[in-house]
């Protein structure tokens, strides 16, 4: 009996719902909201964990989540519209939820566009690693942030006390993302063409690109 509960409880999904259940049921309770204005978010709720133990089962595709995102989307944007009268903010949420399932489609179809970077590939659910290489890059980054001149791997291995081979991951994953350039065996922050809206210029950029991308991969392959 104790080995079952046990089992239970190393249930991520049945951790996640039970959580979620809690946090609904705190919400109904002791805040103004009611079943009904929180059924969006169970529709969502639904379809994530439902994605998740399909995907711990079966190993669903690349591209699956977002059809179960962008359908629970869809079902809570009808929902809006035709229960709360909301036509207006109902109908955005709807397709954007359209836009999701289109894009999981076309992943699915086609594959990924972009290939991931190993450095963040392979950690799966390696919580101890992946901190571990966030804490790295970050003191990597500010490092070379804060130098005067460009660093070698090995210079920043030892300043840092850190292994060769660490910070060299560190450094290709940081010039794959555009933080930093390379110059001969020497790495330095890259300064930022558009100072402190560099970010926002950024995803100006990078926001229609993105939204247009799964028309564009369909009408590239017809």
């Amino acid at each position: 009996m104790t080995t079952r509960i046990a089992s239970l409880y190393e249930s991520k999904i049945l951790r996640t719902v039970v959580g979620t259940t809690a946090v609904l049921v705190v919400l109904v309770r002791f805040t103004e909201m009611t079943l009904r204005t929180v059924a969006p978010i169970v529709f969502m709720f639904t379809a994530v964990m439902a994605h998740d133990a399909l995907d711990e089962a079966y190993d669903l595709p690349e591209g699956a989540n977002w059809l179960f995102y962008g359908g629970s989307l869809v079902i809570a944007g009808l929902y809006l519209t035709v229960v709360d009268l909301a036509p207006w903010v109902g109908g955005v949420v709807a397709l954007a939820g359209l836009w999701f399932v289109f894009d999981g489609a076309t992943t699915i179809r086609y594959g990924a566009s972009q290939t991931t970077h190993e450095y963040v590939s392979d950690l799966e659910d390696e919580m101890g690693e992946t901190m571990l290489r966030m804490q790295t890059l970050n003191v990597v980054y500010q490092a070379l942030k804060e130098a005067s001149v460009a660093q070698r791997t090995e210079e920043l291995a030892t300043d840092l006390n850190l292994t060769e081979s660490r910070v060299e991951r560190a450094l290709e994953f940081l010039e794959s993302e555009g933080r930093i350039e390379q110059i001969g065996n020497q790495y330095r922050v890259e300064p930022p063409r558009w100072g402190r809206v560099t970010p926002i210029v950024q995803f100006l950029v990078w926001f229609p690109r993105r939204v247009v991308r799964p028309f564009h991969r369909v009408t590239t392959k017809v």
